[in-house]
């Protein structure tokens, strides 16, 4: 289709004044929405879940330095940090001040010197605004020799009284997907509801990957579900698309793919499942290999490229009404291959991921709002915006993203719409 004319933008970002609620704001995840495919904040408002992983925050920091880490985290855009109570590997272990979390082993018997310093953390994220993804339980032997089906309902209960007043707590667990591990669970999930009165969320995040709580998807306390793909691959799109497809719908969260400069993983790759997730439906929580395998060099690692490049995405899908996105694949046009795109529910917006291609062909007639279309690039690894032209709302266009680019993300949108903010070039 003839392209109409080449459009540059000089307009302004959106004015705080003509924001729609949720636009541009990080908030953090406090319930589900009402129609159970995405999160609130604690004003009721849309909220783009974002996650850093930080499986060691409680036992290898001190409260100053989780401090420092988490302010961090927070300035890149992250509203949710991933975080087992006992440490990876934990369950017996002392933390850095050598208190161990409980006395002789026994989960009836806390220690109140290691949950003093977890209750500091947890204070300092609240202040931050960052919420908790509290992990209480691994299939690993290191926690399930301590916590077994005997006594997790009153650890569960204990932790979940505990914590009951802190707002910024969702809680987790980290079973093998399969139905052998359902009594430890749901011992776990009874005690937290009895525990904490039911305040907040409870999700379960399975391992070994590929593996999703979809598994358990009907349980009535699995607020949302989370999946690990410990991969780069397309499987990461595959995943959340099939969880996003339940019924009832609940939230779709790829909590584990691969963690930055683990086994070589690239930049591109953890941008590469960080698009294909949320596109398909779903939301993203980031991960850096040294976060568990050398947390003691935190200040080397924190602020890597790929972490740096999450803000980009948070801030590319706070600056539009997200929460409206539907995954579409008949966007594109021909083989969508390893590009993902979706639509908005009002047909006005279509943004498409290309990891890989050079060149993509789209449906225009997808974008209905209007009869003529702009179409800007937005670079995932700096958030520079590059505009393409403006077209007509019909047929198919082929586009060529920029060469020197690694991966790009296409924005059509109709011409009416308000000004855009990163990545939607007006």
């Amino acid at each position: 289709m003839r392209r109409l004319l080449f459009y540059v933008s000089l307009i302004p970002m959106f004015a705080a004044t003509i924001q729609p609620a949720g636009i541009g704001a990080v908030g953090s995840p406090a319930r589900t929405s009402p129609n159970s495919r995405y999160f609130l904040d604690s004003n009721g408002q849309p909220c783009f879940w974002l996650g850093d992983t930080q499986w060691e925050l409680f036992l290898k920091f001190t409260a100053e330095d989780a401090r420092t880490l988490l302010e961090n985290r927070r300035s890149k855009g992250f509203n949710t940090v991933q975080i087992m109570i006992l440490g990876a590997g934990g369950g017996k272990r002392g933390n850095i001040f050598g208190a161990k979390p409980f006395l002789n082993d026994n989960p009836f018997t806390p220690n109140e010197e290691y949950f003093k310093l977890v209750d500091s953390i947890v204070k300092i994220a609240e202040q931050k605004g960052l919420v908790l993804v509290i992990g209480i339980y691994h299939k690993s032997p290191d926690y399930s020799t301590v916590i077994n089906a005997s006594n997790a309902r009153a650890w569960g209960t204990w932790v979940g009284q505990r914590y009951q007043n802190n707002s910024n707590i969702i809680w987790s667990m980290y079973p093998t997907a399969n139905n052998s591990y359902l009594p430890v669970i749901r011992e776990l999930a009874s005690g937290l509801a009895a525990g904490d009165r039911g305040r907040h969320m409870i999700t379960v995040h399975p391992d070994p990957a590929p593996a999703s709580s979809s598994w358990i998807h009907k349980e009535p306390w699995l607020s949302f579900n989370t999946l690990q793909t410990w991969s780069s691959s397309f499987l990461n799109y595959e995943m959340v698309l099939t969880d996003y497809a339940r019924t009832p719908p609940k939230p779709v969260v790829d909590g584990e793919a691969r963690y930055e400069e683990e086994d070589g993983t690239s930049p591109l790759a953890v941008r590469n499942g960080a698009y294909w997730a949320c596109l398909a439906g779903g939301f993203y929580s980031y991960g850096h290999g040294g976060n568990w395998q050398a947390p003691d060099k935190w200040r080397t690692w924190m602020d890597s490229p790929g972490a740096r490049q999450m803000k980009v995405l948070g801030d590319f899908f706070r600056s539009f009404e997200w929460w409206n996105l539907e995954p579409d694949q008949t966007v594109i046009s021909g083989i969508a291959s390893d590009n993902a795109a979706a639509r908005s529910s009002n047909k006005d917006l279509a943004i498409v991921y290309v990891p890989t291609a050079s060149r993509v062909s789209i449906n225009m007639g997808k974008v209905k709002a209007s009869d003529t279309l702009m179409a800007s690039w937005m670079n995932p690894s700096s958030g520079v915006t590059q505009a393409v032209g403006m077209y007509q709302a019909s047929g198919t266009q082929l586009f060529s993203r920029p060469a020197e680019w690694e991966d790009a993300v296409l924005v059509i949108r109709a011409k009416d719409t308000a000004p855009g903010s990163p990545g939607l070039t007006h």
